[in-house]
């Protein structure tokens, strides 16, 4: 192969390359790798490469490196949306009354240790298992200490423990590829583990929301007591659409994006509750001071 041929077979090569990942930061040392780019005239000749496709807008610079321009998008065919599609569902503190959840949202459930999150996301099944196929991941209770958490529901009168309908799994990491097998289910996640470099929880949020089509998905977030966000900080807000704090004895709407009622904004709502039994809320009501349970 002379040189003219072995300079177009490089370029064909990056050029393959890039178009295989879209998106992608890289440096030139991971470029060469995973390409096969060893001899120094090749690595010569790859800059005036980058070089091209740089001025093809194929590829940036990118904070001393480089990122592969991904230039696609879906289109959004809001004139043929179908609204039939759009998912009744029951919250504890029946937040349904302040905010609507559509296809492909996002609810967050930020809470302290111990201050009621998977007593909430359970409650959440109980209300909605007949109208939904719901999968539940844990990333911390097995099969037996599971099943111990939802006798205590029927020993509150709340539900029968025959009468549970759901899938419940082990998983505590990649949750994009089982909410990708299902898109257009209810996806629980109890928790999200992130045990450093927290800001990646938003991009972690976003793999999980470009996976669903029709599906919702309800992640649950550590958090710090008295903080107002999860890990991640202000980062984890950005995809949910609706965004709850749970703190010991009190539960906030930290964002509500879609009103469920015109004029009302549900932004800061708080109620005060008190965790029965591991699984009853008993919610104090603000405004007419009397006591509810779910």
């Amino acid at each position: 192969m002379d040189k003219m041929d072995k300079d177009r077979s490089l370029a064909a090569q990056i050029r393959l390359w890039v178009t295989e990942n879209p998106g992608r930061h890289f440096n030139l040392n991971t470029l060469d790798s995973e390409v096969g780019i060893y001899d120094q005239g090749d690595k010569n000749n790859r800059w005036h490469i980058i070089r091209r496709l740089q001025t093809e807008k194929l590829v940036d610079r990118y904070r001393g490196s480089y990122r592969v321009v991904a230039d696609g998008s879906v289109p959004l065919n809001w004139r043929q949306a179908d609204a039939s599609c759009i998912k009744t569902l029951k919250f504890p503190f029946q937040l349904e009354k302040y905010v609507r959840i559509l296809p492909k949202n996002i609810i967050v459930v930020a809470g302290s240790k111990d201050a009621g999150k998977t007593a909430l996301l359970l409650n959440f099944i109980r209300l909605n298992m007949n109208m939904h196929k719901i999968f539940y991941y844990s990333s911390e209770m097995g099969e037996l200490e599971l099943k111990n958490r939802l006798v205590k529901f029927e020993q509150e009168g709340l539900c029968k423990l025959d009468d549970w309908k759901f899938e419940a799994r082990e998983r505590a990491f990649d949750f994009q590829d089982v909410v990708g097998k299902n898109p257009d289910d209810i996806h629980i996640i109890d928790f999200l583990e992130v045990h450093e470099d927290f800001w990646q929880v938003g991009g972690l949020i976003f793999q999980i929301w470009d996976k669903l089509k029709t599906g919702v998905a309800i992640i649950a977030l550590q958090k710090n007591p008295g903080v107002e966000f999860g890990l991640g900080g202000s980062r984890s807000i950005e995809k949910a659409r609706l965004y709850l704090s749970i703190d010991t004895g009190k539960l906030t709407i930290k964002s509500g994006k879609n009103w469920a009622q015109e004029g009302l904004n549900p932004t800061n709502k708080s109620w005060g509750f008190k965790l029965v039994g591991g699984c009853k809320f008993i919610i104090k009501n603000e405004i007419e001071d009397k006591e509810e349970f779910f």
